[in-house]
């Protein structure tokens, strides 16, 4: 059986309440395994993952982590982000112009995504423009009713009038 592998934490009680309570959400767990080693309540990973509401595994990752580095690497945030953006804000700029120009507007966010390649030349899928649009201009492209073949324009124009104006429309 293997040994269990012992925790020496640095930092102070006071250090890590305080670092604790500065950092994000998603870090304060692992503070609080850190708070929990200290103070000498759990040692055993199965111990701290029950305590924490996480899995042992997990546990054992934040462990070698402060071992190999400290608080700096068990707090670093390493999601993503590597991937340069597609849209520069010259197209971002564009993209904008045409959303706002009522007559040379998007019909759909296919024809949006579409435009997008042809013009700039990028190869943007669906999903990544559609979430572009709606995050970046709160997008909602919606598509007409169809309007009826036999609607009469003089009933269009008496509708549209103000209360005042209106004449009453007999057929």
């Amino acid at each position: 059986m293997a040994k269990a592998m012992e925790l020496k934490v640095k930092e102070s009680l006071t250090e890590l309440k305080k670092k604790q309570r500065q950092s994000a959400a998603h870090l304060t767990t692992r503070i609080q395994m850190l708070i929990l080693v200290k103070e000498e309540k759990q040692k055993t990973k199965r111990g701290l993952g029950d305590a924490l509401g996480v899995s042992s595994n997990t546990i054992q990752t934040w462990r070698k982590e402060y071992k190999a580095g400290g608080l700096a690497l068990l707090l670093a945030d390493g999601r993503g982000g590597k991937k340069p953006a597609q849209i520069t804000p010259a197209i971002h700029r564009q993209i904008e112009k045409r959303l706002n120009n009522p007559k040379e507007g998007f019909k759909s966010f296919k024809e949006a995504q579409q435009w997008i390649n042809r013009t700039f030349g990028l190869s943007m899928e669906y999903q990544a423009a559609h979430k572009y649009l709606k995050r970046k201009f709160g997008a909602k492209l919606k598509a007409p009713r169809k309007s009826h073949i036999h609607k009469d324009a003089a009933a269009i124009a008496v509708f549209k009038k103000p209360a005042g104006e209106a004449i009453i429309y007999k057929k």
